[in-house]
């Protein structure tokens, strides 16, 4: 399922982001405007929604919930697995909003059905940096025919169905599960779209640090881009963080 254009094979790959459209972040901006650049430089066809994404979220899965991510975790599922039912699209490519691309070149694709991100988690635990190895749904893949994604959608249903509202933990249905999972299914990995904590992200803004240079050190392929978890960040640090991430690209 390609077509040609200008002698060059295009695969029909549509990419889904989702946020707020009022008031958005200028560095989130920043970070929309940069997943747009590199759909423009790989033919990609990008599609923006705003809250109306909520829409496709039951009203007793939003009642537990709130509109979150752990109500995203859903919806990007329900949204993917209708695309690909609907539209003339040999894949979909799921960004959080909040991802920045540093590098226009970087290829996201799977030999299997599916693939999902793979971060090298930096964090200081009783006084020592560590370094952990996390799957994650800030960037997923899916293709036609996968049996992952109607499974994985009614998976996070009865997770959210079952569970009792005051233990909804962060990421239970999104990194936590995947990563369950993972040791079971094996995943494709897109370990090239990585993940920003707070300890690297300080480091960033300051030039240099231990974070930092852990996160060089066991990173495996060049970032060509990563999440700047939105959750963690102000403003002004991220700003901050996205002038200094082409740091990241000096072990390229």
């Amino acid at each position: 399922m390609t077509i040609l254009t200008g002698g060059e094979i295009v695969t029909r790959t549509l990419v889904l982001q989702s946020y707020r459209t009022d008031p958005v972040p200028d560095w989130i901006q920043q970070c929309i405007d940069s997943v747009q650049s590199w759909c423009n430089k790989q033919n990609l066809t990008w599609r923006f929604i705003d809250d109306d994404l909520f829409d496709l979220v039951p009203d007793w899965y939003m009642d537990k919930t709130g509109k979150g991510p752990i109500a995203t975790d859903y919806a990007r599922l329900v949204l993917m697995q209708n695309a690909l039912a609907t539209e003339d699209v040999e894949q979909v490519i799921w960004l959080d909003a909040d991802i920045f691309i540093l590098d226009d070149d970087m290829q996201i694709s799977s030999e299997k059905s599916c693939a999902f991100g793979q971060e090298i988690w930096i964090q200081e635990n009783q006084g020592t940096i560590r370094a952990r190895k996390n799957v994650h749904n800030a960037v997923c893949l899916f293709k036609q025919g996968c049996a992952v994604l109607p499974f994985l959608t009614e998976t996070v249903a009865s997770i959210i169905q079952r569970v009792d509202p005051d233990k909804i933990a962060p990421q239970m249905v999104g990194p936590k599960l995947l990563s369950a999972l993972h040791s079971l299914y094996d995943f494709s990995l897109l370990p090239q779209v990585g993940a920003l904590s707070q300890e690297v992200a300080a480091d960033i803004k300051a030039g240099s640090g231990p974070a930092l240079d852990l996160l060089l050190e066991k990173t495996s392929v060049p970032l060509q881009a990563v999440n700047l978890c939105a959750s963690l960040m102000s403003e002004v640090d991220a700003c901050a963080v996205i002038a200094g991430l082409p740091v990241l690209q000096k072990n390229k």
